[in-house]
């Protein structure tokens, strides 16, 4: 940065890594924040890092750039951004493995039956007998990055796994079975996991007649964004016996309220939002995040890396 040229102030809303926040400053950035929380208000700036606070169409023209920490921009006011030139960036990639773990880590624990293995451990009680992950039927809806990864981890403790996306061409050259019909799938699917992003077109995409078409005791595995899951339906599924479980790391509301229905539901483990929060993929997020945002500054932001503007 030019000596004499007046800082570029950055706003960040919530704790990322202390190296993105040097990376920032050691580039000569002004910055702002953390924020104390939720509801202490947006101040303008040149640009904003964002996890997971929304960011309304009244706010996001106070920033020139947008830089997403992580991948779903679900939180962002995406079409007011675009009419008013805002640019937004994303992270693509720097939470997979952490994703791909926390899907997984679900998938043992509803399949393997953790509750109730931990449960029987004492003097005269016998261990439960559990249906386990080896040759059951994987739906991974969705093949980004993290998609991809849980594919490949299924595929290694033997399941077999069709992939459903919008592309299904980097699935076919993977050498997995593709599903262009969802719902035709759904029936052949003993687990489901779901990779995709929240759209117009993705929200609710597990409805009540979706989880219907599921076979009897499949597992719902959701990692991705809460608003893909009808939970009304899910906890319905759930209280009838169709599902035999249930592991949401995301929900249509966070942080969860203390009496939501899905809490006690039969068969379902819930955990806090937390798969991307490993600390080589919060600090890969933040260090993405940070960079996007330097080069945004120095016109050198990078198309993979660039939601707006389209191109």
């Amino acid at each position: 940065m030019q000596t004499g040229a007046p800082k570029r102030r950055v706003l960040v809303t919530e704790p990322v890594h202390p190296a993105a926040l040097d990376l920032l400053e050691s580039a000569g950035v002004e910055v702002i924040g953390p924020l104390a929380g939720p509801a202490e208000p947006l101040v303008a700036a040149d640009a904003l890092l964002v996890r997971v606070r929304p960011v309304s169409a009244e706010e996001v023209g106070m920033f020139s750039m947008i830089s997403k920490h992580g991948v779903g921009v679900d939180n962002i006011a995406m079409q007011a951004a675009e009419a008013a030139g805002v640019t937004v960036s994303n992270t693509p990639g720097a939470n997979a493995h952490a994703v791909a773990e926390q899907a997984l880590m679900l998938m043992l624990a509803l399949a393997r039956g953790l509750d109730g293995q931990r449960a029987a451990v004492g003097p005269g009680k016998p261990a439960p007998r559990v249906p386990g992950l080896e040759g059951r039927r994987l739906l991974v809806v969705g093949f980004g990055a993290s998609g991809q990864l849980v594919a490949g981890l299924a595929k290694a403790l033997g399941m077999i796994v069709t992939v459903h996306s919008r592309s299904l061409k980097l699935a076919r050259n993977a050498g997995y079975p593709v599903a262009p019909d969802l719902h035709a799938a759904l029936p052949q699917a003993d687990v489901i996991s779901l990779h995709c992003p929240l759209t117009d077109e993705t929200r609710g995409l597990l409805g009540a007649e979706a989880l219907a078409r599921l076979p009897q005791s499949a597992l719902v595995i959701n990692c991705a964004r809460g608003g893909l899951i009808d939970e009304p339906a899910l906890i319905a599924a759930l209280g009838a016996g169709h599902l035999g479980g249930a592991g949401l790391d995301v929900t249509a509301v966070e942080p969860l309220p203390g009496d939501d229905p899905l809490r006690s539901a039969p068969n379902v483990i819930l955990t806090p939002h937390a798969a991307t929060l490993s600390d080589g993929a919060f600090r890969r997020m933040g260090m993405m995040a940070a960079q996007n945002i330097l080069d945004h500054f120095a016109g050198r932001l990078k198309p993979e890396f660039t939601l707006l503007p389209q191109v």
